[in-house]
């Protein structure tokens, strides 16, 4: 089994196309089932694309889509067939009220709305990466040019996508490890500026309410108790692949 600390998804990762032109690529749709064995095993079913599609629609979910702040947080994340389309609805958005200047700001901030857990290592790398084609689908052909994996955007990008989509026991509260799952709230100081607070993902369920992702009532309250650790300052969306710490 691959371990989750020895996943080498994105170091060094560009992106090559051959036409000048860039396009939005379809999203692809995926099997349901990968065999009996793990349905026995492990109870994974994955989502058709028409029945996500069908559930983001409802009126409440699409007011959330366009809020480029409001969470979302997939328990059981498979492959990302709920990840990829929400980043894929929310990057239409962006692409929409955004010019050049801001562009990566607010695919950032959309990045960083959504969050992930899933149980099965190999889920857990197509879904990262199926994240990663999501963006850079977007970003070029938004700009209409190659995105660089040396770039600030990609490399916060990537940051984002790798502590945000993690592996774990959603029931447990527990990466493979034993650790408590830990997410991180990107709070917005400025426009362009973002505070990372880590938290626990059983934080989330001290007070026995029960987390909601399609909650018509508002926005949920995703964020838990910050964890006693490491303590970040505030920096740039654009910059937070440097991890500074105060």
């Amino acid at each position: 089994m691959v371990k989750i600390d020895k996943i080498e998804l994105f170091d060094g990762h560009q992106y090559q196309e051959d036409q000048k032109n860039y396009e939005l690529k379809q999203l692809a749709d995926g099997e349901l089932i990968k065999s009996k064995e793990r349905v026995q095993s492990h109870g994974e079913v994955f989502t058709p694309k028409w029945m996500v599609k069908q559930m983001l629609a409802t009126p409440e979910i699409q007011e959330k889509i366009y809020n480029l702040h409001a969470t979302f947080l997939e328990p059981s994340a498979g492959e990302g067939a709920f990840l990829t389309e929400i980043l894929h609805q929310k990057l239409n958005y962006v692409d929409k009220v955004s010019k050049k200047k801001d562009w990566q700001i607010n695919a950032l901030w959309a990045l960083m709305s959504i969050y992930a857990i899933e149980y099965l290592e190999d889920n857990l790398v197509k879904a990262r990466q199926a994240m990663v084609d999501v963006l850079v689908n977007h970003y070029q052909n938004f700009f209409q040019k190659e995105l660089k994996g040396e770039t600030e955007f990609f490399r916060s990008a990537r940051l984002v996508i790798k502590l945000n989509i993690v592996q774990g026991d959603t029931l447990k509260y527990v990466n493979w490890l034993g650790y408590p799952i830990t997410f991180n709230e990107w709070k917005v100081m400025e426009d362009d500026e973002v505070l990372r607070l880590p938290f626990t993902y059983k934080s989330l369920f001290e007070d026995d309410e029960q987390l909601d992702i399609f909650s018509a009532s508002g926005q949920m309250n995703l964020f838990g108790e910050e964890s006693d650790s490491k303590k970040y300052k505030v920096v740039k969306v654009t910059k937070v692949y440097r991890e500074e710490l105060e």
